[in-house]
Parts: C-alpha cells; structure tokens; sequence
C-alpha cells in the first residue's frame, strides 16, 4: 500500500473521512466506539451512496484495518511518513495537506474535539466534529497536560471553520456552549446508541449468586467517582457487607488509579471482584444478573454504561445532573442521588434488598422512541453526508 495516495472523489457518492487513529483498537472507549459503530454502519448500510475513507498515521494501523471483517471494506490513506517522533502526528497531517492540495474529501469528521491549528486546510469541502460534550475542558484532569490547553484553545479559537458540530445530550449541548462560547443553536444533537448488546446472547462468567452483587462501572478516575462508592460500601455495618460482592468494571487509569486503590487496599479481597475491560457478551451477563447497577460518574456528555444497563432491565443508579438523570429518572428502578454524599449512596445500598428487574421490552421501547440506538444514530449522520446543502 503506497505511503501516499492521491484520492480521487467519486462523483456518484459522498466521500466522507475519519482520522481512524482515534478508534482503531480502542473498544472500550465511548469515543471511540462511537465512530466506530458509525463507520460500521455506512459500510454495511450506505455503502451506495457514502464512500468511507479512514486516514491512519502508520501501516500497522492500516493493516488492523485490513484484518477486520467490516473496516476493510472502506478505503485506507496513509498519511506520509515524517522522521523522529517529536510532533510526529501533526507533521504527518500538514505533509500530507502539502502534497494533496487537489485530492478533495466532501467531509472530514473528527470524532474528538481535538483539532490540529488550520486544520480547515486539510482538502476537504466541510468538517463535522463530534465533541460529545465539554469534557475536554471540564473534567478535571490528575496532570497538567499542554495538547489538551492548546487543542482547547484551538477550538474557541476555529470553531467558526466547522461546518457541523455535534453533541450527544441538551446537557452536552449547554456544557459546550458555555465552555467554548459556542452559540446553542450552532451545535446539533445526536445520542449515543445503547441498543449493541441487545442481539448478542449472554455469556456466563463467575458470579457468586448467593451474594447481592452490585456493579460499578467507570474507569479509576476522580471525576469517574468509582472511589466514593467504595468508601460508602466500607461505610456499612459489617453485617450488611458481608451480603454484598462489589463488581468494579473499568480500567485503573495509570495517573488516576491511587484514589480507588487506596480504598481497595483496606478492603478484603472477598468483597469484589475486578475487571479492566469486558466484552459485550460478558458484559451483558453481569447486566443480566447484577442486583444494581451503578454509574457514579459526576461529567459526562451521555454516560453510556447508564443506558446499557438500563436496556437490560437492571436496577440503575446515576449522578444527579447528568445526562443520564435527565433522560431516566422517573423511569422505574432507576435511582439518581447525590454520587457525592456518602450518607445518599449508603442509603442506596440499604435499598438493594426491595429492588427488581424491569422489564427490557418497556425499557427498550423507552430508548428507541429518544433515538437511542445505533441505526437511529447512524442515519442521523448519514443524512447529514447525504445534505451537505444544509451546513
């Protein structure tokens, strides 16, 4: 495959492009599934009328794109190889602009707000950027880490030259119009799908269901919350945790892991159980057999695990503020409090015992009439590949 490939557009579809560095290999990210699940379906759905080109910075991503059953029906560009590694990525994008002023893409969708400076000199004719919502600048960070200023700081700057600008929730749309100053009526919104484990059957994997099992989900982050439900759990008279087994699922993030280990570290290793990642299928059973599910995150833009768990019929609890709140509570079994009150969440835990699971038709029926499952999702984007007139 040739380091550099000049793109001709074809005129009977619309050439769409994503920077696949973003998603390839990173199943467990809610950005990247995101982009992922989209590109997916234009292959198998729109494969007439959309032309899918995935842009990758190196022949090792182009080949696990080449080994995937799906991806590899799109078309692959590699952006130029550039020496050293200082800047590397950002070299390879303006080289790449340099040598293809007249290869044209009808649109480029970044799948993150992070944005190169001028990058509307990439050859594309619009740009469509999935911001999700203002977590680039909200969400407290465990560092100080410049790309993250300076892509910021892009953005307020160049926000103008996006021709589209997306966010999954109202919550998300607010959130990034004040962080950004971006006019509410400049951003469209457009959900997450949680309807992807819905076909799949579950597989069974160790649970000790003679305990009550309460799964938390989020990675080991501050704003991810995961420590203030253990910290409530060790809380607990020490009869009533013994009917407990914690199930924490979520990666331990290597500059944010100290805060959720500190309190694993005084707890006995036969209250929980840890996962970094599951595959859907796993996830599903836990779902399926969990007696709570909690997602204790304070920011986010949708908070998909939330929604997942709620279309398989599990007891949920949530943050109070979040998108999540604003779509389920008021829906039954779905419990949003204060995620920072350790007296609300020991409160919650007290409750488990009077809990049930609901039932998934009603549930589902909830999420497909707000549009939150991948085709609906997918044929919003596609409609607006297919009317580029409208931006």
């Amino acid at each position: 495959m040739p380091e550099n490939k000049l793109v001709e557009i074809n005129t009977q579809k619309v050439s769409v492009a994503w920077f696949a560095s973003g998603f390839i290999g990173r199943s467990a990210s809610g950005t990247a599934q995101t982009a992922r699940k989209l590109v997916e379906f234009l292959l198998e759905h729109k494969f007439e009328q959309i032309e899918v080109n995935l842009i990758v910075k190196s022949v090792d991503e182009a080949n696990l794109i080449k080994n995937d059953q799906v991806l590899s029906k799109s078309i692959v560009v590699i952006l130029p190889d550039v020496h050293g590694n200082f800047l590397r990525s950002s070299r390879q994008f303006y080289k790449y602009i340099l040598l293809n002023k007249k290869a044209k893409f009808d649109v480029v969708h970044f799948s993150v707000a992070r944005l190169y400076p001028f990058f509307w000199k990439f050859p594309a004719k619009k740009f469509f950027c999935t911001f999700h919502a203002g977590g680039e600048i909200t969400v407290p960070q465990d560092k100080f880490i410049l790309s993250r200023h300076l892509y910021n700081f892009i953005i307020k700057l160049s926000w103008r030259k996006l021709d589209r600008i997306f966010a999954d929730s109202k919550f998300g749309i607010d959130e990034i119009a004040l962080n950004y100053h971006i006019p509410n009526r400049k951003i469209d919104l457009i959900h997450l799908g949680a309807d992807h484990l819905w076909r799949i059957k579950p597989k069974k994997i160790e649970l000790d269901l003679t305990k009550l099992n309460i799964c938390v989900v989020g990675r080991w982050q501050q704003y991810k919350n995961v420590h203030s439900v253990l910290q409530a759990f060790m809380n607990l008279p020490d009869d009533l945790k013994s009917t407990f087994r914690i199930i924490l699922i979520g990666k331990s993030n290597r500059l944010g892991n100290q805060i959720v280990q500190q309190v694993l570290d005084t707890m006995d290793k036969d209250f929980y159980t840890l996962y970094d990642y599951l595959p859907d299928n796993e996830l599903k059973y836990i779902y399926r057999n969990a007696d709570l599910v909690i997602h204790p995150s304070i920011n986010e833009g949708f908070g998909l695990p939330a929604f997942e768990a709620f279309g398989e019929g599990a007891p949920i609890s949530i943050h109070l503020g979040t998108p999540a709140d604003f779509y389920l509570s008021g829906e039954e079994m779905v419990f949003a409090i204060n995620m920072l009150d350790q007296e609300k969440i020991i409160e919650l835990f007290k409750k488990i015992r009077s809990m049930r699971r609901v039932d998934i038709t009603t549930r589902r029926k909830f999420l497909k009439d707000h549009h939150m499952t991948w085709k609906q999702i997918c044929s919003q984007y596609s409609d607006y590949y297919l009317n580029l007139d409208r931006c």
